[in-house]
């Protein structure tokens, strides 16, 4: 793919004069200064207009700089400022990708964006920075790799934000861009006058395989520092098996209504799943680690016996892999509890040919489902940040007896630590919660429950908020690490009244709703629950 540094798409924005009019109506503590200091000089401000749905009710610091990132549409929304600009809202109905994050941005007279990246952040690597100029001056300086970009008011320009660029303000006006964020799409590639990608459907069976071979060897061999540079290729898989299987990845007002609500928690539904896969680095770690541990484990002439519990429709921790290894090397059972997933799976199994690796497919629930054969690998990403709400801990705890003495779980540990946010906004390490290795399961395998559960104290600061921290070590080095994905994201419990010198007990909650109690007790009394 040619890369585009800058470029001045064919869409206008009619609307421009009468927003003007509003952008000098806006309150002046809306707009929030950026935080990033040492990147600017003079004054530079966001008003967040769309963001993480995550933080729609979050102080509009978080709103503005949100420290975690997703490709998929579905974890976005409008944020309720968004409801007083209808022009804005229009033209961005007129984009035909997935829109993420919308932010005013204004930099004041005289002020300076200094020279800087925002590594990964290209049309090359999936996501686009697109730039609606609103109010902007002769005197504004805006370069993008060395060239000028000189906008006009009401037009829209692709920035890549990946290359070197800086903005500085020699006028006594103000200039106001709407900076959107969004995913790049065979729209948005149109647009710019790239070629569309190739529709799987298209292809021949001879051609398949070795598309998914390039993309799998893209994976595996890239570097640590180039690691940003995965999104498109992780989005080509996943659109490619979209556009395959006619499956809906994003569907209009979607409703996660086809979930499963087993005893130890909530089974995603089908499309819930296909779009974890669209978080580029946590698909790209699980491939990199199971990849890893596939070799490893080749230490006979037996292949390597791989379960893959929570297949969803791609399989897409897997899947990929088998263009890598023979029917000799390695033999796959994929196990989901909804059958429409396997029914996908096998068919994108039989496009690519790679069915003589799989042993079979099962149908069922993981935290109740037994096995006849031990395995060298059992894979399972079933879970949310803090392991709660999804039934991870239940299926490894059912699945670890049918692992091999040399067997290894994948991920290998999931590390929760626990933090505490004083009033300044430091976090405070508490110390780890617990670990879920084949060590604790085992001990939950043979009833011993309390295996996840502690007690830490609360320093003596004053403490607004509980943070707990997920890290997890799919295999070896392969970690993703916090805010690395949706996973690994810090979650907060609010803490009321003096806390000092308290007690704070985890205790891990099996069921429909899984996850951490945390109660506080004060010389050895337990005192109220907090959430």
């Amino acid at each position: 793919m040619k890369v585009i540094p800058l470029y001045k798409l064919p869409i206008s924005f009619p609307s421009v004069e009468q927003v003007k009019r509003k952008l000098t109506e806006i309150q002046s503590d809306l707009w929030i200064e950026h935080v990033n200091k040492a990147c600017y000089e003079g004054i530079w401000s966001v008003l967040p207009l769309r963001g993480m749905t995550k933080n729609r009710e979050a102080h509009p610091v978080l709103q503005a700089f949100q420290i975690e990132e997703s490709q998929s549409e579905s974890d976005y929304c409008n944020f309720p400022v968004l409801d007083q600009w209808p022009e804005i809202q229009l033209f961005l109905a007129q984009l035909s990708c997935p829109i993420l994050s919308v932010r005013l941005m204004k930099l004041a007279p005289k002020a300076e964006i200094k020279p800087h990246r925002d590594n990964g952040l290209s049309i090359e690597h999936g996501q686009a920075r697109l730039h609606l100029c609103l109010t902007t001056h002769a005197d504004v300086q805006f370069m993008v790799d060395g060239q000028s970009v000189d906008m006009a008011e009401g037009e829209l320009w692709y920035i890549n934000a990946d290359k070197t660029h800086s903005v500085v303000n020699f006028s006594s006006e103000e200039r106001i861009h709407l900076v959107i964020d969004c995913v790049g799409n065979d729209w948005l590639r149109n647009q710019l006058g790239i070629a569309e990608s190739p529709s799987l459907r298209n292809m021949s069976s001879e051609e398949r395989f070795p598309w998914l071979s390039s993309l799998c060897d893209k994976v595996i061999s890239c570097s640590q520092e180039e690691r940003y540079g995965l999104r498109p290729v992780i989005r080509e898989m996943v659109v490619g098996f979209s556009d395959y299987l006619n499956f809906e990845l994003h569907p209009d007002k979607f409703r996660d209504d086809g979930y499963t609500l087993t005893s130890q928690g909530k089974a995603v539904s089908p499309t819930t799943a296909a779009q974890c896969a669209e978080e580029f680095l946590r698909t790209a770690v699980f491939l990199r680690g199971i990849h890893q541990a596939i070799l490893n484990q080749r230490t006979c002439s037996q292949p390597v016996e791989v379960l893959y519990a929570g297949t969803g429709p791609f399989a897409m921790l897997i899947l990929p892999l088998l263009t890598r290894f023979s029917a000799e090397q390695v033999s796959v059972s994929m196990l989901d509890i909804h059958g429409s997933s396997l029914e996908n799976l096998s068919r994108l199994v039989d496009a690519f040919g790679v069915g003589d690796r799989i042993r079979g497919y099962f149908c069922a629930d993981a935290t109740v489902w037994s096995s006849d054969i031990q395995y060298d690998l059992i894979v399972s990403e079933t879970m949310k940040a803090a392991l709660k709400e999804e039934p991870q801990v239940s299926v490894f705890a059912r699945l670890v007896p049918f692992l091999k003495p040399t067997g290894t779980l994948i991920p290998e540990e999931i590390r929760l630590r626990a933090f505490v946010a004083n009033e300044s906004g430091a976090l405070v390490d508490l110390g780890p919660i617990s670990t879920l290795n084949r060590v604790s399961c085992l001990c939950l395998s043979e009833g011993k429950r309390f295996a996840l559960d502690t007690q830490l104290t609360l320093p003596d600061e004053d403490a607004m908020a509980l943070e707990i921290s997920t890290e997890i070590q799919v295999y070896q080095t392969h970690v993703l690490t916090l805010n690395a994905s949706s996973l690994t994201r810090l979650e907060s419990h609010q803490i009321e009244g003096s806390v000092n010198n308290t007690d704070i007990t985890f205790e891990y909650q099996f069921g429909q709703v899984p996850g951490y109690r945390i109660s506080r007790s004060l010389s050895n009394r337990v005192a109220n629950s907090f959430n």
